[in-house]
Parts: structure tokens; C-alpha cells; sequence
């Protein structure tokens, strides 16, 4: 038994040093000696047969074994968590929290509104959600969930498809009238094109049988903000031509604010999933809002916005 603790506490050791990829600031954070702390590992890498972490001078990697290794011991750290939170509320009620991670430009709209519509249920399950578009890592950052806009979702995950979605390239009226109008792709050339910087080549596939035409167009603009939000608002006062997600314009172009240009061509369409660990399956507050989240995107998916 005391040679289970023994590794027990080596494989604490090393998910610091994985975490910290460094021998110095983890002896540090521990308050251990960085010699003892290098012995362990070592002892660690011996008595499990295989190398966890590449060292050189100036910095620490991880194997492919280390990595996995690392996956297990967060797995388990955040089932003692889970466990933690159920014991904490283990009466009737639904409660506890729930972390989302979410690209920024669907976090704002969609999930801000499933998460408030969910609470109006269940007011004791509380909502810590990262807004962003970095692909964080799940389980080193204890997330619950995660949306992901992706053609490929990651397989060591639960993926369930919420969603699919295109871009739409629209415009202002008044835009229009001063400019004049385009009537094929190429016409962008000669206009103010609002985009993500990450979206500056904009790629039209012709759709409905009408053959494999592709327009690639290079655009140039005044504008190029990571914020789609800004980039509306700048071709809703008549500043260019802005291409976003279909969502975030349907309304403008419904209430004549913005007039929606090529619309025989396909931009950009992307499937949006929702993974999660395995061991979440086992959390009834987790359960009830992936089946809330599923049902409400079924009904928004009846709605077609792409005419």
C-alpha cells in the first residue's frame, strides 16, 4: 500500500511540472527542492517504463505518453470535483456550476440566451462561461463543455451537432445608393469589404446545382476587426460591405436595414457541435441543460435563414 501512496504522490508531482512545463517554478510553487522533484520524476518515468517529459535547458516538454498520463490524472482531479459539487448540493434541487467555453461570436447571442432561458428553470445552476476564440483545452482548464465551429470534431470527445451555418455578405442601402449596386463577386474588387482578419480571402460557392463555380476574391477594406459585432455596426452606417455569420445579420436584413448580396452562393458553411468529456454524462445538471441546449437549437433549425 505504501508503495501505491508512493506513486500516488509522484503522479501529483508530475501533473505540476506538466502544468507548469517547468522543474523550477513547480519545486517552487510545492516548496520542495528541484533536485527531490527531479529525482521523483525520474523514479516515476522508471517505475512506469517509459519517458513523460523531454527536458532541455531552457525548457520542459511532454511525451505522447506524458500527455496522456496528464489527461488521466485531470480526469481524475475533476471527477473528485464533480464529486465535491454533488455532495455540496445533494438535495432535490438542480444546482451547482456549470463552465462553458464558447467562440465569441456565438457566446454572445445564442448561448447567452439558452443559458438565461435555462436558469428561469433552474435558478440554483450558475454559469461560469469563457467567451473567446481560442480552442481551450477541456480538461486542463476544468470546462464542462465547449461549442466548437468545426468540419471535425475532436474524436477523445462526446460531440453532439447543434447546428450549421453559413456567412452572408450584406450591405447597407445607403451603402448601395452611393456606391452602387454588385451584381457578381468579382464586383467586391472595387468596394470597402468589412472582415474578420482571419476571413480577408472570401470564397462564394455557387449553390443549387448551378455547377462547381468558385469565386475567390482577395478583398481590402477600411475595416478588419476579430469582432463581428463592430463589423456590423460599421455597415449598418453605410461603411462597406460586411460578410458574417447568418445569424448575427438575419434581423438586420428582415427589418431593411441591410441588404443581403449573393445570395445564390454559399460562404463559408460550417457545422457548430457541442462536446464534453465522457464522465460529464454522469452529472444530472449537465444532463438536463445538454438536453435543453438540443432542444432549443432543433427548434431554431426549423427556422430557414438561408433564403
Amino acid at each position: 500500500m505504501a508503495k501505491h501512496h508512493k506513486r500516488v504522490e509522484r503522479l501529483l508531482l508530475f501533473a505540476k511540472v506538466a502544468e507548469l512545463l517547468s522543474f523550477s517554478k513547480a519545486a517552487e510553487q510545492l516548496d520542495i527542492s528541484r533536485s527531490y522533484l527531479s529525482q521523483q520524476i525520474n523514479q516515476l518515468e522508471s517505475e512506469l517504463k517509459t519517458q513523460l517529459l523531454i527536458r532541455s535547458t531552457r525548457k520542459v516538454r511532454l511525451t505522447t505518453e506524458g500527455q496522456r498520463v496528464l489527461r488521466q490524472m485531470l480526469d481524475i482531479n475533476q471527477k473528485l470535483v464533480d464529486m465535491e459539487r454533488d455532495l455540496s448540493h445533494s438535495d432535490a434541487s438542480v444546482s451547482g456550476l456549470l463552465k462553458i467555453t464558447a467562440p465569441a461570436f456565438f457566446g454572445s447571442t445564442y448561448l447567452m440566451k439558452v443559458c438565461n432561458e435555462f436558469r428561469n428553470d433552474y435558478p440554483q445552476v450558475e454559469f461560469e462561461i469563457d467567451v473567446g476564440n481560442r480552442l481551450e483545452d477541456l480538461a486542463k482548464r476544468n470546462y464542462d463543455l465547449a461549442i466548437r465551429v468545426t468540419d471535425q470534431p475532436p474524436e477523445n470527445m462526446i460531440a453532439r451537432k447543434l447546428t450549421h451555418y453559413e456567412h452572408w455578405i450584406c450591405a447597407a442601402p445607403s451603402y448601395l445608393s452611393s456606391y452602387g449596386a454588385l451584381a457578381e463577386p468579382e464586383d467586391l474588387l472595387h468596394h470597402q469589404c468589412l472582415s474578420h482578419p482571419a476571413w480577408r480571402q472570401w470564397r462564394l460557392h455557387a449553390r443549387r446545382g448551378a455547377g462547381d463555380d468558385v469565386r475567390i476574391i482577395d478583398t481590402h477594406g477600411g475595416f478588419a476587426v476579430n469582432d463581428y459585432g463592430v463589423l456590423i455596426e460599421a455597415s449598418l452606417a453605410g461603411h462597406g460591405v460586411v460578410r458574417a455569420p447568418q445569424h448575427l445579420l438575419a434581423q438586420h436584413v428582415a427589418d431593411g436595414k441591410l441588404q443581403r448580396l449573393f445570395s445564390h452562393y454559399q460562404i463559408e458553411a460550417r457545422d457548430v457541435w457541442l462536446v464534453y468529456p465522457q464522465r460529464i454524462e454522469h452529472s444530472t445538471r449537465m444532463k438536463l441543460f445538454i438536453a435543453y441546449l438540443l432542444r432549443h437549437f432543433e427548434q431554431a433549425n426549423s427556422v430557414t435563414l438561408t433564403d
